[in-house]
């Protein structure tokens, strides 16, 4: 029968829809997820495999003998040699739909909390301090602010949507420019890179990751921001020289940050976790059960499609794919 190996627990509902096409293997409830020498010993004659937090590394692609396909638990794939994968021409799977919304819901609450400065009110109030002056410019008024939004493909557009329900304009820098329609339809208005980050009151970050823009954020780029400027990131962690960040929210060089995600996660840069300007949350922007459950159901369509001679939507080297 067909072995499905899923490298961290999942509910049964994941399973269940495919339970007549496959026997799936994945860790018993308690345990979050296999370890190294687990999965290594479990994926030898798997012939499919979603990774939840694990490296799809080469070592584990070639102990895989009879693997057809693997899938990541994300829209990101970086965390597979999905290069190495395409050479010996094995299909990489993705989900590049079902975190849309959950994600650019998370990103939206964070821009809206850090320009209002919500954590930091939070924080005074559970210490028993009331800070309520008549007049402070620690918060931005979301309404009237320009949100630039550095790529502009599903979360992007989702996020340009809600900033634009709360009465803010937006700007975006994408590879590729949207059509002249589509700008119409979102109301927006294409900029440079650089002008989007000179211009904006806020910039949300959503570009994918490749070794080629490693740190594309820099202290450079935060210095050219506004000084009144903050910086959301939902997208990678290592899109941003973490140290830069630090420096730039330390300094002054920008007002504040929503950060998400990290350079070398789980670990955190220490002194982010001391600064007030900040905040922080562990890589959960697509964390609800909806979109989680939906995110598996889309990599296991993916894989059962392959494994059925078909030719899924979410394969990210198609070329691999013969039939």
């Amino acid at each position: 029968m067909t072995k499905i190996v899923i490298s961290g627990w999942v509910p049964k509902q994941v399973t269940a829809p495919y339970a007549d096409k496959a026997e799936f293997v994945y860790p018993p409830d308690g345990q979050n997820e296999f370890t190294r020498k687990e999965l290594l010993k479990e994926i030898v004659d798997a012939d499919g495999c979603l990774l939840m937090d694990n490296e799809g590394d080469r070592e584990l692609i070639d102990t895989a003998k009879n693997l057809r396909a693997i899938a990541n638990h994300g829209v990101g794939y970086d965390s597979i040699d999905w290069k190495y994968a395409t050479e010996i021409g094995l299909p990489v799977i993705n989900t590049p739909t079902q975190v849309t919304e959950a994600t650019a819901e998370h990103t939206a609450c964070l821009i809206f909390s850090v320009m209002r400065s919500i954590a930091h009110y939070d924080r005074e109030v559970r210490e028993g301090k009331w800070c309520s002056p008549n007049f402070s410019d620690i918060n931005t008024q979301i309404e009237g602010s320009m949100l630039g939004i550095l790529g502009f493909g599903r979360i992007g557009k989702r996020v340009c949507r809600k900033a634009q329900g709360m009465g803010m304009k937006v700007v975006y820098y994408d590879k590729f420019r949207a059509p002249e329609e589509v700008e119409k339809e979102y109301d927006v208005t294409y900029m440079d890179f650089d002008d989007v980050i000179k211009t904006a009151d806020c910039i949300s970050l959503h570009m994918p990751y490749f070794k080629e823009n490693h740190h594309l954020f820099n202290l450079d780029k935060f210095r050219i921001m506004k000084p009144t400027a903050y910086f959301v990131n939902c997208a990678r962690g290592k899109l941003v020289d973490e140290q830069a960040l630090v420096t730039a929210l330390k300094e002054n060089i920008i007002k504040g940050a929503g950060i998400d995600v990290y350079e070398n996660e789980p670990s955190v840069t220490p002194e982010l976790c001391t600064l007030d300007n900040v905040i922080l949350t562990p890589h959960i922007a697509s964390l609800t059960m909806k979109a989680r459950v939906g995110m598996c159901y889309e990599a296991l369509d993916g894989i059962f499609g392959v494994l059925n001679g078909e030719k899924p939507r979410n394969v990210v080297n198609p070329e691999v794919l013969k039939f």
